[in-house]
């Protein structure tokens, strides 16, 4: 009896130790886990259009006031979203990933992007509906946050244009991160 009670006893732990290190599948973004080391590899000269895998471009990485590299990420051609518009604006710091900017085709993919997120991360913590009357558009551009324990989720269904879109996914650390550094110097704060 102790001898069964020893292995069941192991095995939950053992069960336990390889779950710990698994990904949340609420983390993961397009095939980027949020808060894990940048781990993506260089594309090749052929890859940078059209890609079988993530990679990003190594001629185009920015690096930012505040510390951050921001990477450009190919997605493969298989299995994208419709709603995705390019390629993902990855941020890292210190080897980490902290932020992901997924770009949309605007108000003909908020509908898809929104349930997408809205599967992913459960009921937005806030959404709102917004006429774009600059915009000359006939639909409300739709905007939701979902406010995480790790990080937050912000989709912009239109952004200065109706075919443009935004998703950004963010740990909370790099939020603060980017405000302190606008607090420090509002004139210098470029994005």
């Amino acid at each position: 009896m102790n001898l069964t009670r020893n292995i069941l006893l192991v095995g939950c732990l053992l069960m336990r130790v390889t779950t710990m290190h698994a990904a949340a599948p609420d983390k993961m973004v397009l095939g980027v886990e949020l808060g894990a080391r940048f781990l993506v590899p260089t594309c090749s000269a052929g890859e940078i259009s059209f890609s079988s895998r993530l990679c990003f471009n190594g001629a185009l990485i920015n690096h930012k006031a505040w510390g951050a590299d921001e990477y450009y990420v190919s997605l493969p051609s298989a299995g994208t979203p419709p709603y995705v518009r390019g390629e993902l604006r990855v941020s890292v710091v210190n080897g980490i990933v902290e932020s992901v900017q997924i770009g949309t085709w605007g108000i003909q993919a908020q509908g898809g992007a929104l349930a997408a997120l809205t599967k992913q991360y459960g009921e937005p913590t806030r959404a709102r509906k917004q006429m774009q009357n600059a915009l000359r558009s006939r639909f409300p551009t739709r905007f939701a946050e979902w406010d995480l324990r790790d990080f937050s989720v912000k989709f912009d269904g239109t952004t200065g244009s109706i075919d443009w879109g935004r998703i950004e996914v963010t740990t909370h650390r790099y939020r603060k991160l980017v405000k302190d550094y606008e607090q420090r110097s509002p004139a210098d704060s470029s994005r």
